[in-house]
């Protein structure tokens, strides 16, 4: 009989290391869209992850509401150009509870929608010292078309995302050897992984509708 496969440790110990690990411009599908809260501030942020043929990527948070609690205008912006390149014009936060017994708020509308996002590789000191990175979205644009929304709202051609990518690197914000005091801890958890009471700031403040209404839309907007 003629064996199939024939063990390899060395592969054996790459399993669950496949995902998107470099910069770059990723089409997928949105598998978890989560609305999240700070820990320790009035920051408010969603969090999602994609799946793409490349692989998974976790933990892409972008926040609209600052540490201060006022809006951050480019955290509304991206949130508004992903409803309007997934054709969604109201985002709810809906309670779940997870494997773990844990709250959820999960955003039903986008997750399982297609989508293109600009990724950008931070790469970051953990508070035990070592080093790790993370992605922050720099843009998002239509899986199909290239296009992002304003490309796509004004008939213009799929030029914006090739262009950030000519320009945009991977941004080091390690610390120098030795120097933990100030370390940036791990992703911030979301709802998903915390351990929160049944009552929480996302109840009391239903996530802001960032759908807005831009007037009449040609044949490449996704409305």
């Amino acid at each position: 009989m003629q064996p199939i496969f024939t063990f390899n440790e060395e592969s054996a110990k790459k399993s669950g290391a496949g995902g998107i690990s470099e910069t770059g411009a990723y089409t997928g599908t949105i598998a978890t869209a989560l609305f999240t809260n700070g820990r320790d501030s009035q920051s408010a942020a969603m969090e999602f992850s994609l799946e793409t043929d490349a692989g998974k990527a976790n933990y892409l948070r972008v926040n609209y509401i600052g540490r201060d609690g006022q809006p951050l205008q480019h955290g509304e912006a991206l949130i508004n150009a992903i409803m309007g390149l997934t054709r969604v014009k109201q985002l709810n936060a809906t309670e779940g509870v997870n494997d773990q017994g844990e709250l959820a708020f999960h955003c039903k509308e986008l997750e399982g929608k297609p989508i293109g996002f600009v990724l950008q590789k931070v790469l970051y000191t953990k508070t035990d010292g070592t080093d790790a990175y993370k992605f922050e979205v720099r843009q998002a644009f239509g899986s199909n078309t290239r296009k992002t929304f304003k490309e796509a709202s004004e008939g213009t051609p799929a030029e914006a995302v090739d262009k950030m990518l000519l320009l945009l690197k991977d941004r080091d914000e390690r610390l120098p050897a030795g120097n933990t005091g100030s370390a940036i801890g791990q992703p911030a958890r979301s709802m998903l992984g915390s351990n929160q009471p049944a009552q929480s700031r996302l109840q009391q403040r239903q996530p802001q509708n960032t759908a807005q209404q831009t007037g009449n839309f040609d044949d490449d907007i996704p409305f």
